[in-house]
């Protein structure tokens, strides 16, 4: 049953609902900022002039009013970045690659380097970050690139850095290079100008997606860098670096969200016109049950992107989690909604023209998202670093909700201002999200006892309990067999990913009961098919990727993609009014 989308519901994220009914119809063939146009962008490996248009709301986006910024709340930046996305999914790396770089001078810059980097920033230049070695790739605190003091109180910079988004056209450049023996205290971070990378080499790739976002390596030979460039203290790069991630894999989720959507879209807008023996195609039991799977996949991951992101403001401390949590689940779901589309559009899905000729385009610029930041296996690692700490605190302790999630889960509740120096390096505490789970499903059934409807989603929260109870007994267990190869092992990692998963599905739940009496994804309030339908898609993942629905579960997805596909609205729990849907 669809809600009434007005009051509240109409007015969420006016910033991101405002861009995209600038950038017109994305539907139409001679839109400069529609799926033709990232076609034709795409053939041409080339950026359009969606970067141009949108860089006027996402290039300080994620830098806070307190740094000369122009973030309102990351939540709401997200959303942007995603409308954006959704119709071409270079907008936000065109637009927002420096996030990395410029994050990171603002929590360890000097006050003078913080303006210099926000000053560019404004005026559309690129700063690159170089991060990685192509020899080390995926283990950060190894590399070669080193940085030593000249003895006459500066430095000198030598090594290779490898795969700079951005790189061959970047105005400026951060390095993290080493300053030390081991560990992470043993690297340091220091900006390069545009002087300075004109005496460094450069080497370009390009990738299968984000056709015109081409990469670069650097190659440094004993470059001067003067000590007022370093940014941070000597051995606080990587540290550094780890805090800026956090902020960094929150917002990279949008470009997920935004080619999923569309990729839901397109496969839609064919499903609902194209017939099969004179009916329409959304009249197959098959169809329809694929295309529910897939936008409970995208409900989960509008749920969890949107919950890190909020979470940046409430929640700080534990972003190093969350944010690693979001990064895994949203981009595993991202694809599974473009594998099933792709088999309900068959051949339609591989052609370069037509209607639907931007939905490979879309998959491909989706697929890179995956590997950018960190790849995920050092994304899995990160989670399985906190797990062990996770696993050390009482399973039996049920705590209730802090306000501070309320809030997080609350989508109307104001968030209090973004303070990147309160981002941690590691948490160490509870997480959150699944430790309020016990106290919160004693309060769902004692909200709907009785009620015969309720039984599946019953049903499915005592599953979730169960699942997340065993997963300390597991580590405990993999810990005592393996001793210290435990850190490294396989099962480790495939521990994290099914916490992922089950936080992920923690966070389904409270979205639903922090708004229960208001209309989520277009539903009415307390709609809980949705909430069954996420719950069954993370769980039926750890039997493999694209685990089945069963029929009457992907119903209730089905109805409400049709619904807001109808009504030309965002697939999201606050379902954006878009340029296509406008009277």
């Amino acid at each position: 049953m669809s809600a009434t989308l007005n009051g509240p519901e109409a007015t969420r994220y006016p910033a991101g609902a405002e861009l995209d009914h600038r950038l017109g119809d994305p539907r139409a063939d001679e839109n400069p900022y529609g799926f033709a146009a990232m076609r034709q962008r795409d053939e041409r490996a080339d950026l359009t002039a969606l970067a141009d248009e949108a860089g006027t709301d996402l290039r300080l986006a994620f830098v806070p009013r307190c740094f000369g910024g122009e973030l309102l709340t990351a939540d709401d930046t997200l959303m942007s970045a995603r409308l954006a996305s959704r119709r071409d999914g270079t907008a936000m790396p065109a637009t927002m690659f420096g996030i990395t770089a410029t994050t990171c001078v603002l929590l360890a810059g000097t006050p003078e380097q913080c303006a210099e980097v926000v000053t560019m920033a404004r005026h559309g230049q690129s700063i690159g970050f170089a991060l990685i070695e192509e020899e080390h790739d995926g283990d950060l605190l190894a590399g070669d690139c080193s940085l030593f003091d000249d003895g006459r109180g500066d430095y000198r910079l030598t090594g290779r850095k490898w795969r700079v988004g951005l790189g061959p056209r970047c105005s400026a450049l951060l390095v993290l290079a080493r300053t030390g023996d081991r560990g992470p205290a043993a690297f340091t971070l220091v900006l390069l100008r545009d002087q300075d990378l004109a005496k460094a080499k450069r080497h370009v790739h390009r990738t299968e997606g984000f056709r015109g976002i081409e990469f670069a390596d650097f190659c440094f030979d004993n470059l001067l860098v003067p000590v007022q460039d370093v940014v941070g203290g000597i051995g606080e790069g990587m540290e550094t670096v780890l805090r800026a991630l956090q902020l960094v894999r929150a917002m990279s989720t949008a470009a997920n969200l935004g080619c999923a959507d569309t990729a839901l879209r397109l496969t839609m807008d064919h499903a609902t016109t194209a017939g099969f023996e004179g009916a329409p195609l959304t009249a197959m039991p098959y169809v329809r049950r694929e295309l529910g799977a897939s936008a409970a996949a995208l409900t989960v991951a509008d749920v969890v992107a949107t919950a890190c992101a909020r979470g940046l403001h409430t929640l700080p401390g534990q972003q190093s989690l969350w944010s690693s949590v979001a990064k895994s689940v949203v981009t595993d779901l991202s694809e599974d909604v473009f594998a099933r589309c792709a088999d309900v559009l068959a051949f339609r899905g591989q052609l370069a023209d037509g209607p639907t000729g931007a939905f490979g385009v879309a998959r491909r610029d989706n697929a890179v998202v995956r590997y950018l930041d960190i790849d995920p296996v050092g994304n899995l690692r990160l989670i399985a670093q906190q797990l062990r700490r996770l696993a050390s605190h009482d399973v039996l302790d049920q705590p209730p909700p802090r306000p501070e999630l309320a809030t997080t889960f609350s989508l109307d509740a104001p968030l209090p201002e973004l303070r990147l120096s309160d981002l941690a390096l590691s948490w160490r505490g509870r997480d959150d999200v699944t430790a309020a789970l016990p106290a919160v499903s004693h309060d769902i059934r004692d909200l709907l006892a009785g009620e015969p409807s309720a039984g599946p989603l019953l049903c499915r929260l005592g599953s979730l309990q169960a699942a997340l109870s065993l997963i300390p007994r597991d580590v405990h267990e993999l810990a005592d067999a393996l001793g210290k190869d435990c850190g490294r092992s396989a099962e480790l990692l495939d521990l994290a990913e099914r916490f992922a998963q089950l936080h992920a599905a923690a966070s389904c739940v409270h979205l639903w009961w922090f708004n229960r009496h208001r209309p989520l994804f277009g539903q009415a309030p307390a709609s809980t098919g949705w909430l069954v339908a996420a719950l069954d898609v993370l769980r039926n993942r750890g039997g493999g990727p694209r685990g089945r629905l069963e029929p009457e579960i992907a119903a209730a997805p089905f109805t409400l993609a049709e619904a807001l596909h109808a009504d030309g609205r965002l697939f999201s729990a606050a379902p954006v009014q878009l340029r296509e849907g406008a009277s």
